[in-house]
């Protein structure tokens, strides 16, 4: 009956809100509630855009207590941390590296990549480095992966760091997938659409058993530079994912007509 157990319902809401962790930027949890558990959360950007660094953002703001606010020019506590498994299948473990010391010291990656610190910039590398192997963040590479490659990584996480959240950068597929899934359901010439649609459909049920939160990517398609709508018509490959998540986001750089919109918006709060 529809109605069982709803005292018991309000009262968890009351003591525990539907909110979860905090993820990086002052208005981005206003709009997703943070990072709540149990949900898959798919982040959709044009190559180049920032989607990695977005990513990794998130991942160190849940996963280090301190980080450097360039608006006051020192170290800040950053409430706890929470173990967090960031599985990369393109980069190299140290350009995940180093773009995670660039987000926690706010040195541009640049600098660090040239040896071009200027002022205190070293010194708050090496402090970001401190924090970093001071910190519950694990790294995992899986450059051709399969299913059960992502879902034993994850089982891994839970079970031996205790982590609840990943970051999996990003949905695309193999010929290593590409095998597996053609020999699970002995279908012959299997589409890229229904491939990915596979993979989200697993990554949002490791989330329900699991307890954990997943933040994982795609592409855009080329459709995006003359789009009016932006909406899951834009994902490449497939646009079925988004039937699979529980939030989505578009990353756009900003355009002129963004700022004309915008404008009241910013000289009002200051931005």
């Amino acid at each position: 009956q529809a109605g069982e157990g709803v005292e018991s319902l309000i009262s968890r809401l009351m003591e525990f809100p539907e909110i979860g962790y905090p993820m990086y930027g002052k208005i981005i949890n206003t709009v997703t509630r943070g990072a709540r558990l149990g949900k898959l959360y798919l982040r959709s950007a044009a190559t180049g855009v920032g989607k990695t660094r977005a990513m990794i953002a998130d991942c160190c703001f849940i996963g280090c207590d301190e980080l450097y606010n360039p608006e006051i020019s020192q170290w800040e506590e950053n409430s706890t941390k929470e173990p967090c498994v960031f599985i990369t299948t393109e980069q190299q473990i140290d350009e995940i590296q180093t773009m995670m010391l660039a987000f926690i010291a706010n040195v541009n990656e640049s600098k660090i990549l040239n040896n071009e610190y200027y002022n205190d910039e070293f010194d708050r590398v090496k402090h970001a480095a401190e924090i970093l192997k001071n910190s519950p963040i694990y790294i995992k590479r899986l450059p051709d992966f399969t299913l059960q490659d992502i879902e034993n990584t994850i089982t891994y996480g839970v079970r031996e760091w205790g982590a609840r959240y990943f970051f999996h950068d990003y949905i695309h597929t193999s010929m290593k997938i590409l095998s597996e899934i053609s020999g699970k359901s002995r279908v012959e010439g299997l589409k890229e659409y229904n491939i990915l649609f596979m993979i989200a459909v697993r990554l949002k049920d490791l989330c329900v058993e699991n307890g954990i939160f997943i933040e994982t990517a795609t592409q855009l398609n080329s459709e995006y530079r003359h789009a009016n709508v932006y909406d899951q018509n834009l994902l490449r490959g497939a646009k079925s994912i988004a039937d699979k998540i529980d939030l989505g986001e578009i990353m756009l750089e900003v355009s002129a007509e963004d700022r004309e919109a915008l404008s009241d918006v910013i000289n009002r709060n200051g931005l």
